[in-house]
């Protein structure tokens, strides 16, 4: 399932393969000093189109602003499962009128943390469903955010997408459950995010990455977190995404152009406005 707005408004050739980071925060403080320099990097790196989530409302907006002065930048407007203590109905009114406008391309960052105490399970479980709900209404895919929270969260999804028949997909940002999740994962027909954290010492991780189809992946940075080796320990910033292509052909055997043209692929089939 793929959706698509025709108001784009950017003129791009079908065969012109471009890296493009799927997660990335560049709405955070770390970013306030330097952003033109960081967008500059990207760009000579290959990175041409870099999608900003929201963590909670003012991240949203902001999130808007940023995608409204620079080409590059998409955004995703949510409230994050961290940032759910205060969420409330309202909040989805003005989430809806994000939503619409034209570089929106997900709602997110959304999901179920169980690794922080910073909100109770049960109001993350309702700021998630409403924001299912309204990505199903506003026909948007969803980025999704799950720490030590798959066995709550899945059976949440699953649930979603059946009252919404099959009208629900996204992916899952940062990936890092085990093969027998990322199976039941692809079989919802969800898209799998993987970052930095692929590049560290992991042999769970590893099977991931040479288990999922190269058809169902994008790559991300989670900046400023997750910084990939050699980096690790410094900001990360969306220039990293072909230190993460690259690790992604070594560990599939391939060679990187085959990744970047798949996750090219993949990137325009889920987000096809990225096209114009």
């Amino acid at each position: 399932m793929v959706f698509c707005r025709m108001d784009c408004g950017l003129q791009e050739s079908k065969t012109d393969l471009f890296w493009s980071d799927s997660h990335c925060h560049l709405n955070l403080p770390e970013f306030d000093a330097d952003l033109p320099l960081v967008l500059e990097r990207a760009e000579a790196a290959g990175v041409r189109r870099i999608l900003v989530p929201g963590i909670d409302l003012a991240t949203s907006e902001l999130a808007m602003k940023m995608a409204e002065d620079n080409e590059a930048i998409f955004f995703a407007c949510g409230i994050h499962p961290n940032s759910s203590a205060d969420f409330s109905p309202r909040l989805i009114d003005r989430l809806r009128e994000l939503a619409a406008h034209s570089k929106c391309l997900a709602i997110g960052e959304i999901g179920l943390d169980t690794y922080r105490d910073y909100c109770p399970l049960e109001r993350q479980i309702e700021s998630l469903e409403m924001q299912l709900a309204l990505a199903v209404e506003m026909e948007l895919p969803v980025l999704l955010h799950c720490r030590r929270a798959f066995e709550q969260l899945f059976p949440l999804i699953r649930a979603a997408m059946e009252r919404a028949e099959g009208k629900l997909t996204g992916v899952f940002h940062a990936f890092d459950e085990s093969t027998e999740e990322l199976q039941q994962v692809l079989e919802a027909g969800f898209l799998i995010g993987l970052g930095g954290a692929i590049t560290y010492k992991s042999g769970r991780r590893n099977a991931v990455v040479r288990e999922v189809p190269l058809d169902r992946i994008l790559l991300e940075t989670d900046a400023p977190y997750l910084t990939p080796i050699p980096f690790r320990g410094a900001r990360n910033e969306p220039s990293h995404i072909p230190l993460i292509g690259k690790q992604v052909a070594e560990l599939k055997q391939c060679s990187i152009e085959d990744v970047e043209r798949s996750v090219h692929e993949n990137m325009m089939r889920l987000f096809p406005c990225l096209m114009g």
